[in-house]
């Protein structure tokens, strides 16, 4: 299938996803004039609860189609998918991860698949930080609004995918723009700990 025509995305701009089948997380962060990161959007979408499996994920799927076309990125992050010890919800949160990838795909974004160690790592400084971490450090990150009401932690996840991706792509513009890490199937980025010592060295080297 052929994806439909639309606008040129905009390259310094991400969509971050944080999925689930009750809650999707999103945020979209874009480099701003000063090189700083900036906010765009941010927002969850939540399927009616008691919509049938397949009516969740369709309604997922067509709200991160709206997402993309409204927003334009020039990619998508989302985290690696994990597996915990409820098998189901690992299940549920798979189908969640393979609708934003379909989504993405149809548009013909390259997806980056972060770990949350990773993500955790760029946003925050160490990679065993809580959701009130990463939500607290995506604020200061973006310079939130003093009183202004923080997202809630599906959209801080999201956001701080989206700033984990930005980075790492800023930091591979010489490397045909493509992100460091692995290189997967039709145009994914699969990345490991390693990019961010080569994104350090690059900073130290400027």
């Amino acid at each position: 299938m052929t994806p439909p025509e639309s606008a040129s995305p905009l390259l310094r701009r991400v969509l971050g996803i944080d999925p689930g089948t009750r809650a999707t997380g999103w945020g979209v962060v874009e480099e701003g004039e000063d090189d700083r990161p900036r906010l765009v959007a941010y927002g969850t979408l939540r399927p009616v609860a008691a919509a049938r499996p397949a009516e969740r994920l369709l309604a997922i799927h067509r709200g991160v189609l709206a997402l993309l076309r409204e927003h334009r990125p020039g990619a998508v992050a989302l985290e690696e998918a994990f597996f915990g010890r409820n098998v189901r919800s690992a299940i549920r949160l798979a189908e969640a991860r393979a609708v934003c990838l379909l989504a993405a795909e149809f548009e013909g974004l390259v997806v980056h698949e972060l770990p949350p160690a990773l993500v955790k790592k760029v946003v925050c400084g160490h990679g065993r930080a809580s959701k009130e971490g990463v939500r607290r450090a995506v604020l200061a990150r973006l310079d939130w609004e003093a009183g202004r009401r923080p997202p809630p932690y599906d959209a801080s996840d999201a956001l701080a995918g989206a700033l984990c991706a930005l980075a790492r792509w800023n930091a591979a513009v010489e490397l045909a723009g493509l992100p460091l890490g692995r290189r997967g199937r039709k145009g994914s980025r699969r990345w490991n700990a390693t990019d961010l010592a080569a994104l350090r060295q690059e900073e130290g080297n400027d």
